[in-house]
């Protein structure tokens, strides 16, 4: 009766386990990726963003998603992404990173929101929406 005690409890640990599925992950050793600053500019069809990130971890990148402003209910429609620069060891010490986008003319006003990601997959917070239109000059 003791040895079959014995095995149970030897099974048990062995199959037991530490709980956790999967590969193992590294350990981040800095903070996560974030967006510390964005500042836009509208000139005719051209949206400039400069953005300023920090943190991350062997290199870091950013998505940049859009969407349509519905004209009848004033709410954005789907968001999806415009643009993506994946994450680079050389980005590592960059601070300020400028992106420039160009707006399609017309009377559509866009919606932009930008986050960062890291090497090791972690991403930041969306940032606020921007809004933008193409300036139409009139005579």
């Amino acid at each position: 009766m003791r040895k079959f005690l014995l095995l149970f409890i030897m099974a048990a640990f062995v199959f037991a386990g530490c709980g956790r599925k999967g590969p193992p992950q590294p350990i981040a050793e800095n903070a996560p990726p974030a967006i510390v600053s964005i500042e836009h500019l509208i000139a005719g069809n051209s949206l400039k963003l400069d953005i300023k990130m920090s943190g991350g971890s062997g290199g870091i990148g950013y998505q940049i998603d859009r969407a349509e402003m519905d004209p009848y209910c004033k709410c954005p429609g789907i968001w999806r992404r415009h643009y993506e620069v994946l994450p680079n060891p050389k980005n590592f010490d960059k601070s300020s990173i400028s992106q420039l986008i160009n707006l399609r003319g017309g009377d559509i006003e866009y919606l932009f929101r930008v986050r960062a990601v890291d090497a090791l997959g972690r991403f930041s917070e969306w940032s606020k929406p921007i809004r933008a239109r193409a300036e139409i000059f009139r005579e």
